[in-house]
């Protein structure tokens, strides 16, 4: 009897070995595999606000549209490292010979194709929406818009990111009742760009 008890306390203390968890150290071993992680600016999930301030100049109306600003507001979220959709609206005037104004307003739809170098980010974007446009007392809307643009930012901070950015942008007119006001805007950006990263 007296050996039966000495005996089950050492089964009971291999069996309490087997079922052990692993200890703290075993954990940190298993974490510190890979001694150089990869780092990433971006992941799928990361999102940014982009606020845009930039000069327009119309390239098909010969002397009659004058060098015009536009301000841009847009979201977009990153499905992978290396690719964004979003939405971007414009608020864009040009001025014209008679002193009156063009002015616009797109709002696009927009895929993002954007990599890295360290802090530096090079996107290249590709959007295609709507567009009301005003001239005088003629409305028109909706307008297709299609746009390029290509940038060059550097990440200042986790959350910040300021650079340049230029787009091309085409905006026609088709009139089904008056096929004689049909038209088409062509029309280059150069601006400043903040962008803030969550």
């Amino acid at each position: 009897m007296k050996r039966i008890l000495p005996l089950a306390l050492i089964l009971c203390l291999c069996a309490a070995s087997v079922f052990a968890e692993k200890s703290d150290s075993d954990t940190n071993n298993d974490i510190q595999k890979d001694p150089n992680p990869e780092y990433k600016t971006n992941d799928a999930g990361d999102q940014y606000i982009k606020i845009a301030i930039m000069g327009v100049e119309g390239l098909n109306f010969g002397d009659k549209l004058e060098t015009g600003g536009a301000a841009e507001l847009g979201y977009h979220r990153f499905i992978s490292s290396l690719f964004a959709l979003g939405f971007d609206v414009q608020f864009g005037y040009n001025p014209t010979i008679g002193s009156n104004m063009f002015t616009y307003v797109p709002m696009t739809l927009t895929a993002t194709f954007q990599p890295y170098i360290g802090k530096f980010e090079f996107p290249l974007t590709f959007g295609v929406g709507a567009a009301l446009e005003s001239y005088l007392s003629r409305n028109y809307f909706p307008g297709l818009v299609l746009k390029g643009e290509a940038g060059a930012f550097f990440r200042v901070a986790e959350s910040w990111s300021f650079g340049i950015e230029s787009e091309y942008m085409y905006m026609p007119q088709y009139y089904y009742k008056h096929p004689e006001y049909n038209d088409y805007g062509l029309f280059i950006t150069a601006g400043l760009v903040a962008r803030y990263h969550f």
